[in-house]
């Protein structure tokens, strides 16, 4: 009997190492680099979810709330405007949007100063970088308006 009791003991000890041994962390190598297209979308998923309820592409002109993000990317981000000075533009703006603020004063004059969102700082960073790394959707009307405004490209 107590042959065995020590031979289940044994036992239970062994498979007790054995089950330690099957749950460790494999020595693979920590992943460092992060998967951009992960990221991009990622970033579209938020802006879809955070922006386009006033800022969508799809609206006509008449229905639009707000400038698409192109217009708000193209008065964002200029020749050597940095990722970094975007996405620290934009988290300024959001902090509390202000006609002192803004880049685009027709903006503020045709659709209203926008509502102060109260979104966490990694939201606006994700949608940010996304902006400027990413060609944005514009709306189909968007050309001809953008020309309208202020000239073409090439003058």
């Amino acid at each position: 009997m107590r042959a065995l009791l020590m031979l289940t003991a044994l036992t239970f000890i062994i498979s007790c190492k054995q089950a330690k041994k099957s749950g460790e962390i494999e020595d693979t190598p920590i992943q460092t680099e992060v998967d951009t297209e992960d990221l991009a979308i990622r970033g579209e998923n938020l802006l879809s979810t955070y922006c386009y309820q006033c800022h969508d592409p799809k609206m006509s002109m008449d229905n639009i709330l707000a400038p698409p993000m192109i217009a708000v990317k193209n008065h964002y981000i200029m020749e050597g405007t940095t990722k970094e000075a975007f996405v620290a533009d934009l988290l300024e703006w959001m902090s509390g949007p202000s006609a002192e603020k803004s880049k685009m004063p027709d903006a503020v004059e045709k659709y209203e100063l926008m509502n102060h969102q109260v979104y966490p700082d990694s939201v606006i960073i994700g949608i940010a970088e996304y902006l400027y790394d990413n060609e944005v959707e514009q709306p189909e009307w968007y050309e001809k308006h953008h020309e309208e405004m202020h000239g073409s490209e090439e003058e």
